[in-house]
């Protein structure tokens, strides 16, 4: 089969599309402007009819879930953080975040009158993009209506400097149907920052004018990343924080890294941790009260840290690890959890839809096996979990698959096959409920680790 010279698809939670990025492949197309090729699909007209009206030529059996094996990069759960805004009163991380945080549906960005506003985000490494994309771009009766104008642009150099425009959105609203209109970039340099410029209203009413509410849902962009090598930063003693307000005391954070596992503590709550390149997914368990936290870390080449943390199945704040001379200790200073296999949620990168384990998860492999000689665990089963993207039936199939490939690398390893074994539950366990956001997805994206003592 040859790959096709592009593809496109419109992104939704529960499509029967596979695990990682939900796509449907069904489109329409109405005419962009040069440089950029802005369409506007929809799940209505088959892609080989797109495909032929816009002139380029496809495989019709390489159509079919194309898009769908490339990963949104622009997300925090890849490793995009927020870096600075402007046109806004005060600060607005989390916002920010939602953005680019891997969830279709609609954000309030800012009221008419503050006008333009912009975002700027860090991305872990040198990107390439080749497609941006903007999703439910979508109406509602009110003073309220969806921004009109987003340009995309792209820095080597800094967060202040050096931007080349990648992309111009000048938004319609979509029609009833799922739909999705985006961006083929003519320029396509690496950046390692993004600004994201909005401003006008696809329907300000006449009399509504500085009091209309403008709405965005979130910016998807697909292309390549350079590798980033295991970051050794997660391991010391911060004050987390409020990215919202970094003039507030936060939480005593401590952190232990070996390998690529964490343990620590924030307060009272317990975490055990994977780091996969510099990007950490963890799970914490208050030991007051046994509620739980979910928690993915960012490290920076400077050594900073920035995350995202649901307490007690909560919604994601943005937070920030900062390095506070004031905090000396934290309550596992004396103490600190012990790294463990048995029990505990470990995230392995794998292909996108696939069972293929990425190179930057070796460490973790290794780590899990080491640790399960130590702990002499006998009956080993490795459990495998999705998100909710793509058709129960795919994604507990899926699941058992990934399972099996953990399996057979300890195998592979050392570990002997008569002890150990594989399976899957797919999505119907999910650590963060809803999954209606990437950071959410990426953290159900696990497998776990069941011991017992009893080999036979």
């Amino acid at each position: 089969m040859h790959a096709p010279l592009f593809t496109v698809g419109s992104r939704t939670p529960r499509f029967n599309t596979p695990d990682y990025c939900g796509f449907s492949n069904r489109l329409s197309v109405r005419s962009g402007k040069l440089p950029h090729m802005q369409k506007t699909l929809s799940p209505q007209i088959p892609l080989l009819v797109l495909l032929l009206a816009a002139g380029v030529a496809a495989h019709a059996d390489d159509a079919p879930n194309a898009e769908a094996e490339r990963p949104d990069l622009l997300t925090f759960a890849r490793g995009t953080v927020f870096v600075s805004q402007s046109g806004l009163a005060s600060g607005s991380a989390s916002g920010a975040l939602l953005a680019v945080n891997g969830d279709p549906y609609r954000m309030g960005l800012a009221a008419d009158r503050q006008l333009p506003v912009e975002f700027v985000f860090k991305l872990p490494a040198a990107t390439t993009f080749d497609r941006f994309a903007v999703p439910n771009v979508i109406e509602q009766p009110g003073n309220v209506t969806f921004v009109r104008s987003v340009i995309v642009s792209g820095s080597l150099e800094g967060p202040d400097s050096g931007y080349q425009q990648l992309a111009t959105f000048e938004l319609e609203t979509h029609g009833p149907d799922e739909r999705i209109t985006e961006v083929i970039p003519e320029a396509q340099p690496p950046v390692r920052w993004i600004k994201m410029h909005f401003d006008g209203g696809i329907n300000i009413e006449e009399g509504d004018e500085g009091n209309t509410s403008i709405w965005f849902s979130e910016l998807i962009g697909n292309g390549t990343q350079e590798p980033r090598d295991l970051s050794t930063a997660f391991d010391g003693l911060w004050d987390f924080r409020s990215t919202e307000r970094l003039d507030r005391k936060g939480i005593p954070l401590e952190l232990h890294q070996s390998g690529a596992t964490i343990t620590g503590c924030l307060g009272t709550i317990e975490i055990n941790g994977t780091v996969n390149g510099a990007i950490a997914r963890a799970t914490g368990v208050d030991t007051r009260n046994d509620r739980p936290s979910a928690f993915i870390f960012v490290a920076d080449e400077d050594g900073s840290i920035q995350g995202l943390w649901s307490a007690n199945r909560g919604r994601f704040k943005a937070q920030t690890a900062v390095a506070d001379p004031a905090v000396t200790s934290s309550p596992c200073s004396e103490t600190p959890p012990e790294p463990k296999a048995c029990g505990a949620s470990v995230y392995v990168n794998f292909d996108v839809n696939s069972a293929v384990i990425r190179p930057e998860s070796d460490q973790v492999l290794s780590d899990l096996y080491d640790r399960l000689l130590a702990e002499e665990a006998q009956r080993v089963s490795i459990i495998g979990h999705t998100s909710t993207e793509g058709s129960v039936e795919h994604n507990l199939d899926l699941s058992e698959r990934r399972a099996q490939a953990v399996v057979d690398d300890l195998i592979a390893r050392g570990f002997d096959r008569a002890n150990i074994s594989a399976t899957g539950e797919g999505e119907s366990n999910p650590l963060v409920s809803p999954d209606a956001s990437e950071t959410a997805r990426e953290l159900n994206r696990r497998v776990e680790i069941s011991c017992s003592a009893d080999s036979g």
